[in-house]
């Protein structure tokens, strides 16, 4: 089952984490061999590298991060991780929205070289930096902040975050950077994030306007919109690809990924998979 990361955090690194402002910064830290987790992103995350390395698993590939390095990930993306062997994994969190940007960073966004303001049509869910020294210190500056928390550690954090987010602009990282800042600003995320995270839900087309507070017709307009398909056909798809990223990553079977992905039964995941795929979900058991 995955796991809400900032809810996770929140509950069980409470001395190491704090909010300000609507931004959470917490000090994480794991000590367990291929510690495996499955977790969705309920805010944009930026998560800075302290001590080990992992794997993220994603549906463009595996990415590996270590110590000196940072990547961002999207609010409403499904994330498998595991901590590569060699044992102790320590890494900053910082979960913020796109107001921190919007308020922060818009006017150098704005101000920066035309090369930086090309706006990808869609946001990349994940973007991977390499650290500066400059960057490094300022990371671990905030760690006495979050563990003492004095007098007027809020604003105090606010700054220490900005200064990191210029760095990070600033740096030969900053024209990737500042992309993937710009999508985050652009993109209409209400129906969007509603979608990414409720797919899997086995919820009738009248259900998913319901609670995403729209009706029927408004749904599947603003969905025909954003989307460009419709809504049955883009939840099928994004169904069938979780599930495969389940059984070659998360090593289920091919039932528990279709049940687990909103499928009342596995014959029709099978089906669907190979229409989709040209090939059995079996094939990549076979590869296990």
């Amino acid at each position: 089952m995955s796991v809400r990361v900032l809810e996770y955090i929140k509950k069980n690194f409470t001395d190491h984490a704090i909010e300000a402002n609507g931004v959470v910064i917490a000090r994480y830290f794991a000590i367990e061999d291929h510690y495996k987790s499955e977790a969705y992103m309920e805010q944009h995350l930026l998560n800075i590298i302290l001590e080990g390395k992992k794997m993220l698993h994603t549906k463009k590939g595996d990415i590996e991060v270590k110590a000196g390095e940072a990547f961002f990930v999207s609010r409403g993306e499904y994330v498998m991780s595991e901590v590569c062997e060699g044992g102790n994994y320590a890494c900053l969190l910082i979960f913020f929205d796109e107001k921190v940007i919007a308020n922060w960073l818009l006017p150098i966004l704005e101000a920066m070289p035309l090369s930086t303001k090309v706006r990808p049509p869609r946001q990349e869910a994940f973007c991977k930096i390499e650290l500066s020294a400059f960057m490094k210190t300022t990371a671990l500056s905030l760690l006495p902040f979050i563990e003492q928390k004095p007098t007027f550690v809020d604003a105090i954090l606010m700054l220490k975050l900005q200064e990191l987010l210029l760095l990070l602009l600033g740096s030969k990282e900053g024209e990737k950077v500042a992309s993937y800042f710009q999508t985050l600003i652009l993109r209409d995320i209400d129906l969007g994030l509603f979608m990414e995270e409720y797919f899997t839900q086995n919820w009738e087309l009248a259900t998913f306007a319901k609670h995403s507070g729209r009706s029927l017709s408004a749904f599947k307009a603003e969905f025909s919109s954003l989307f460009h398909v419709s809504p049955m056909k883009w939840i099928l798809q994004k169904r069938v690809e979780r599930g495969r990223f389940l059984i070659e990553k998360g090593r289920l079977s091919i039932g528990e990924a279709a049940f687990r992905v909103g499928f009342k039964s596995q014959s029709h995941f099978t089906r669907l998979f190979k229409m989709h795929y040209k090939h059995s979900p079996k094939n990549l058991m076979d590869k296990k």
